[in-house]
Parts: structure tokens; sequence; C-alpha cells
């Protein structure tokens, strides 16, 4: 049976705790896999059900941090990536304690959770995104690899043109009751330079972190154009070495079931075991 330890304070607030699972083949260090979990950025928890399918990655060696942070009926944008790089933070600085590879960070998400780890990953050493007094500001909130699966990585305020253009799912993103609009704090259509803060693809750079893509092409929610300019963007400014792409033919709702089959966390683990 693998170590857990449950429910650590990673900072000052109730909803700032994290899950640790250690591998029970025991080794000098663990690789780190940092997992934040979906729910539109307003639901959701550290435990839950996709949680399992990544316990297979425990016996590949590698650790699980599973992350809650604030959600959008709580906080706005950048917040919740605040909670995210304290999270990262704390785990390094008590890395030695549970034997964490400070070298071998990867953010894990799907969805909402998608979204923040690659937000994470492309503002590396970006202090503008990081909130210090949460702790550990000594520490490098620094991601060595991105698993991003069906996230809306190109801009939130484009989600409902490229449902519009595709023919198929609901075009709600930009109502001001949306998750996105919430998140932001107002209305995607009044929040356009706040959308292009919030839009990954514009902290794409050479010195990135390598990325697992992942994106059904009939994704009815999060349509794969906001995938495919993610990975077009990643070509570009940082090499086609630097992503690893699949975009799959699967009938498969938002998510479902495509997204946490072994077929697919063995390939995403193949990914991170080369880095």
């Amino acid at each position: 049976m693998s170590e857990k330890y449950l429910d650590i304070s990673y900072a000052s607030e109730k909803e700032h705790v994290l899950d640790l699972y250690l591998p029970e083949k025991k080794k000098e260090e663990y690789p780190l896999i940092i997992y934040i979990h979906e729910g539109a950025f307003i639901f959701g928890s550290k435990r839950d059900k996709r949680m399992e399918s990544l316990f297979t990655a425990l016996q590949e060696g590698y650790a699980i941090a599973s992350v809650d942070y604030r959600k959008a009926d709580q906080v706005t944008w950048p917040a919740p990536i605040y909670d995210i790089k304290a999270a990262i933070r704390f785990l390094r600085a008590h890395a030695g304690e549970y034997k964490l590879d400070k070298k071998r960070f990867t953010v894990w998400g799907m969805s909402a959770g998608a979204y923040l780890g690659v937000m994470t990953a492309v503002t590396n050493h970006m202090q503008w995104f990081e909130d210090s007094s949460m702790g550990n500001p000594h520490e490098s909130s620094e991601i060595q690899s991105v698993v991003d699966l069906c996230g809306a990585c190109a801009g939130f305020h484009r989600l409902d043109d490229f449902i519009e253009e595709n023919g198929f799912g609901i075009a709600n993103h930009n109502e001001a009751n949306s998750p996105e609009s919430i998140l932001m704090g107002q209305p995607l259509k009044e929040a356009r330079e706040l959308c292009n803060m919030a839009n990954p693809i514009n902290y794409i750079r050479e010195d990135i972190p390598p990325f697992f893509v992942l994106h059904c092409l009939k994704d009815p929610v999060v349509p794969v154009q906001q995938s495919r300019l993610l990975v077009e963007e990643i070509v570009k400014k940082a090499g086609a070495d630097k992503v690893t792409a699949i975009f799959t033919e699967s009938e498969a709702d938002h998510g479902k079931p495509d997204y946490d089959t072994r077929s697919i966390v063995d390939a995403a683990l193949e990914f991170l075991n080369r880095y």
C-alpha cells in the first residue's frame, strides 16, 4: 500500500490543502505529478473520481499531489493560479521530507485543471503570477513538464466562436453567468483585455517546459481549436520537440471517457519518462 498524507495545508485558507501519495516502491527521490482537478473553476475537489486513473503513476514510481484551490465563486482570476504556485512552492520546501525530486515537477489537469496547469507552466519565473505572502517565497514554483487534457488554452473569449464554427455544442461561454465570466469577474464580452492577459498562448516562449496535449475532435464544451492553436504556437515559438499532441476521433463528450483511460494515462507517463 502506498503512503498517503491527506489534507496537508499549503497556505492559510481552508481551501489551501493537498493530498500527497507516495509510491509503495521506495527509492531515493520521486518525480512528482501535481494533479489539478476539473470542475469549471467552480466545482470539484482534489479527491474527484478521475484521480483514481492517475494512481497508475504510483506503480511507475511517481508521487502524486492532488491540490485544492479557491473557486471562482470566491475569488477571480488570477487567484487560483496563485494557489497552484503556492502549493508548488510548499512542495519544494518539503521535498526532502517526502523524498520529492525538485527537478521533476509536472502539472497534470483536465479542462479547468488543465487551464490552470498550463498557465502555471507558461508563467514560470514571472513574479506577477506569484503571491509570495502565501508562503515559501524563496522556493521556486517552476514546472518541468505539462499534461494538458482538453484545456481552454487559446482564449476564453474565443470559445463560443469556435463552437459556432464547428456547428455543435452549446455556445454559452459569453453569458454573464458562465464559469469563465465568473472567473474573470465580468462577462467575457466586456473583459477582452483581461481575457488576453489570461490567455496561455500569449506567454509561450522558447524556454517553456515540454507539453503533452490531448483533445477529442468532437468536444462540445471546449472546442478542439483551443488545443490546436496552443500546439501551433508551441511549435512556432518553442519548437516541435516541445509538444506531443494527440487529437482523437472519439465520440467522447468533454473529458469522457477517453481522457482517463489506461491507454491515455500510459501515453502521458511514457511522455513524462522522457524528462
